[in-house]
């Protein structure tokens, strides 16, 4: 299986220039129709990631923080559909979206927090320090006001991405959920048609405008790390996806401990996405405990809307195409970089990566650790499915059935959501030619109230259809005949 991944990150626009939506999505389409001729040519991705900074942010001291913040999560949200509505025909579900520092509240952040003025006695002093050096300290300290501040309100501190997981819950309809709770913050996305599943992590545990540095909730860690070696995911492609880089300069605090690599290989994780630091970058980190050979190869995105003044020297804005190979466990990067100077009307091209002296790099994607047992997917289909009946879903149910309509235990239940959803169209289309006697009457009765006379012609000339003498079958003959010589 051959198949691409649309990278984009760090949406957060010049608030002095903003780009508007319809512009930069024409520009993602315009260059995504460019790459089939390209040399060499690139593949039409066939889902996207968006690593984190969906916004810009809004200083506590603003004039109407709160409301400035709404508004630029509510550009986002425009931006993210119209991406889902252009490029994957209105599946939201093939975007996958997750937060970053640029993301949080600052209003939240200081409505949890109480100043505390640095005492005179030593002892005092001292006990200080130790609070704020302990594990998960609530003290936080201010250069700019030179003092410590204690959070006092979890729930508060909590709330600071409040409007990203309102934006989260919207974009999904629903169907997804980010929570407040640090324990919770990850989700799956599994893309059964492609054999392929993402964890989207939240890497801004305890992260705020005086904690800088990335970091995941030890709980996330454990249960993403559970999912990947879960049997559903057995000879699946596995990946992650986060916001913060994981190495950074000496002056530099703000990225991830890099030791969490470890746990992910060990998991079977093989490739990671994330953003932060506003230039692309391959990387492979090696496991280092043990003989296990494993390995995870690290890519990240530059920028997609940041302005001048954001931008590192020399680095445009850009996004990445990451080409994935299942079939023979290799992945190319290809890097995407603005080459005009206009930032209103951005127009993408080929960039340029230093180790390769070319506009892609070419990668090994390490290799499920067990093969995926005959017919799993077929049964995680089914009982998907059956729940998804039972709820009603009946669009959710065909979707997770068509590509399984040729085995005998799904076509009932196909059949049944068909019915239920009632899609003559799509019954027709999907279900033709029958196998059984309940798919000829549904497809008869389709056929009947919306068919063309050649789709009730060759419904008639139909072996299956022809031979069967059940009395349902025979009466919806007729009935087609009937209208047929009208």
């Amino acid at each position: 299986m051959r198949f691409s991944i649309l990278q984009v990150s760090d949406l957060h626009r010049d608030l002095a220039d903003e780009i508007e939506n319809v512009t930069l999505l024409d520009s993602l389409e315009r260059d995504i129709e460019k790459w089939a001729g390209g040399s060499p040519p690139i593949l039409t991705p066939s889902l996207c990631i968006v690593t984190g900074d969906i916004v810009y942010g809004v200083s506590a001291t603003a004039a109407t923080p709160k409301e400035e913040l709404a508004r630029q999560y509510a550009q986002a949200l425009d931006f993210l559909v119209g991406l889902a509505n252009r490029l994957y025909n209105g599946a939201r579900d093939r975007v996958v979206i997750l937060p970053g520092n640029h993301d949080i509240s600052m209003t939240a952040v200081a409505e949890s927090m109480d100043r505390v003025e640095i005492p005179t006695a030593a002892d005092s002093k001292a006990r200080l320090v130790e609070e704020f050096f302990a594990p998960r300290s609530r003290l936080r300290w201010s250069w700019q006001d030179l003092c410590f501040f204690r959070i006092v309100n979890e729930q508060a501190y909590r709330n600071r991405l409040q409007d990203f997981a309102n934006l989260y819950s919207s974009f999904y309809e629903g169907r997804r959920t980010f929570s407040l709770d640090p324990e919770c913050q990850y989700d799956a996305f599994d893309f059964a048609d492609l054999g392929f599943c993402v964890l989207m992590l939240n890497s801004c545990f305890e992260n705020d405008p005086f904690r800088r540095a990335g970091r995941f909730h030890p709980a996330v860690i454990t249960a993403a790390c559970k999912l990947a070696r879960a049997p559903t995911q057995a000879g699946r492609l596995i990946a992650a996806a986060w916001h913060h880089n994981v190495s950074g300069g000496p002056a530099q605090d703000n990225y991830l401990e890099s030791g969490v690599l470890q746990l992910f290989i060990d998991s079977g994780i093989s490739v990671a996405f994330h953003g932060h630091q506003h230039f692309p970058e391959c990387l492979e980190e090696r496991y280092r405990v043990g003989p296990d050979p494993g390995k995870i190869t690290l890519v990240s995105a530059g920028t997609l809307c940041a302005g001048p003044h954001i931008l590192a020297p020399g680095e445009p804005r850009g996004f990445n195409i990451v080409e994935l190979d299942t079939d023979a466990w290799t992945g190319r990067l290809h890097q995407r970089r603005m080459v005009n100077r206009d930032y209103d009307l951005p127009i993408w091209g080929p960039g340029h990566f230093n180790s390769t002296n070319a506009s892609f790099i070419d990668f090994k994607v390490g290799e499920p650790r067990q093969a995926r047992p005959l017919g799993l997917d077929v049964r995680l289909a089914i009982e998907c499915a059956e729940r998804l009946l039972g709820a009603r879903s009946w669009t959710e149910a065909v979707r997770v059935l068509l590509p399984h309509r040729t085995m005998p235990l799904a076509r009932p239940l196909l059949a049944s959501a068909l019915s239920e959803a009632g899609d003559l169209r799509q019954m027709i289309d999907v279900l033709s030619p029958p196998t059984t006697i309940a798919e000829a009457v549904l497809i008869g009765g389709a056929i009947y109230e919306a068919g063309t006379r050649a789709e009730a012609e060759a419904f008639l000339a139909e072996d299956f259809v022809v031979r069967e003498s059940d009395a349902s079958v025979r009466e919806m003959v007729q009935r087609i005949r009937e209208r047929r010589a009208q």
